[in-house]
């Protein structure tokens, strides 16, 4: 169980990450300049660093537009979940919850069928070693670095899959001789992302949270028209609507 000062520190790292997700005004009252919804790289990094100081924390770099989606998918996924479970046994049955929370578990496991699929070997799925402290600091300061506090182990498991289909991505992009043997792939891929996004909205509009689409989740799911021989490669399907309060 933890303590009264872990639990205090990590509750003030949500709120900042729930802030962030949401673009609202951040620690407008705290005696800090209100945050914009965009972030400058040297805000963000020191909101990362800030997070690191969490030991729960989760230090994410994800190289490929497809694992930006995801990663930013994380923060309402985690207010959203963390949301559904205090509503247990309460506003919500504790059967009804669990069916919310077993959708997740669904996702990830379609997340880890397509890795196998695509050679991600069960030995893979293991957990990166753990970096020292200093080197996750000088990491946090990259551009695409992302930090989470998750209150959740469903937030943690969807981290999981974004890690591996981020690398798994990147090195097909980077070394298939033809692309356009793997169109399939990124369709799948797509799709399994165009799920997360369905099933966070669900969840936000159950517990009353704002959400809206990820910029780049809706070029992501736009149908791109043919241009000469290019193949596009998405899932195909009108952009979903933006949700927001």
């Amino acid at each position: 169980m933890a303590t009264a000062t872990q639990q205090n520190g990590q509750a003030g790292s949500a709120r900042k990450e729930e802030r962030e997700a949401s673009g609202r005004t951040g620690l407008a009252g705290q005696g800090r300049r209100p945050m914009r919804g965009r972030l400058s790289p040297e805000e963000r990094a020191e909101h990362n660093r800030e997070r690191l100081q969490d030991p729960q924390s989760l230090l994410l770099l994800p190289r490929t537009p497809e694992g930006r989606v995801i990663v930013g998918m994380l923060f309402p996924l985690d207010k959203a979940v963390n949301r559904l479970r205090l509503s247990a046994g309460h506003s919500m049955s504790v059967g009804e919850v669990q069916a919310q929370l077993d959708r997740i578990h669904e996702w990830v496991n379609l997340g880890y069928e397509l890795l196998k699929a695509m050679g991600v070997s069960e030995q893979d799925f293991s957990p990166a070693p753990v970096l020292s402290y200093q080197y996750r600091l000088t990491l946090a300061g990259q551009r695409n670095a992302r930090v989470i506090t998750p209150r959740s182990e469903e937030t943690k498991k969807v981290s999981r899959v974004a890690e591996k289909l981020d690398g798994v991505i990147l090195h097909t992009r980077m070394s298939c001789d033809d692309l356009s043997q793997v169109e399939h792939v990124f369709t799948k891929i797509h799709e399994l992302i165009r799920g997360l996004h369905e099933l966070i909205a669900d969840f936000c509009a159950q517990v009353e949270l704002p959400y809206r689409t990820p910029r780049e989740a809706e070029d992501l799911f736009r149908e791109h028209p043919d241009r000469g021989a290019q193949t596009p490669m998405t899932a195909g399907g009108t952009v979903p609507p933006r949700i927001a309060t």
